[in-house]
């Protein structure tokens, strides 16, 4: 398991982005972080913000699950297109207000994977799908290399050692914990 993600770290100047949609099924939800509070620490990833950590991070199945899938098309930052991702989730909190979410990285590794991301059963499936990489293929060919470089501390092709199997082949996505959970709401689009 990939150890928690060393996160971009914006400095005070820097403007924070708030995800304020999620996709379930495919349909376009409100997402709706929870504030900051006294002393709480806030999930960034690059320029987005994501609301307050919980201090209890471990993936818990009491917990919904809220994957940001890079790269994607949902969330998108000029300059920082290594951020460009997807907020899918896997159903809505039960009582109809706010939940609790555990956080995955979903990271597309097939260079001709060019699906947009839009739900769990997509993500899940094309994670059990596997690719053979080309003769030359190299870190750069990864859709989202410039996410796994800033966020997840992998530079090379032996980082993806762990992902290969005994033929040499990748999963087309990765899925990971990111080993943090969030909480907020979600409700229907008024868009």
């Amino acid at each position: 398991m990939l150890c928690a993600a060393s996160l971009h770290a914006a400095g005070p100047a820097e403007a924070h982005l708030r995800a304020d949609r999620v996709y379930l099924d495919g349909a376009t939800l409100a997402l709706t972080l929870e504030g900051e509070q006294r002393g709480g620490r806030s999930l960034r990833v690059g320029p987005w913000d994501f609301g307050q950590r919980l201090s209890d991070s471990r993936p818990r199945d009491k917990r919904l699950n809220l994957y940001l899938v890079f790269p994607g098309q949902q969330h998108r930052a000029e300059g920082l297109e290594e951020f460009d991702h997807n907020c899918v989730i896997n159903a809505l909190p039960a009582n109809g207000g706010a939940g609790e979410w555990d956080i995955y990285w979903v990271v597309v590794l097939d260079p001709k994977f060019d699906h947009d991301l839009r739900r769990e059963q997509e993500l899940l499936m094309a994670a059990q799908t596997r690719f053979r990489p080309a003769d030359l293929f190299e870190f750069d060919d990864i859709p989202a290399a410039q996410f796994l470089r800033s966020s997840l501390n992998m530079e090379t092709l032996e980082h993806l050692a762990r992902f290969r199997d005994r033929q040499g082949t990748l999963p087309r996505v990765v899925i990971v914990p990111a080993g943090f959970a969030i909480r907020a709401g979600v409700a229907m689009d008024a868009e």
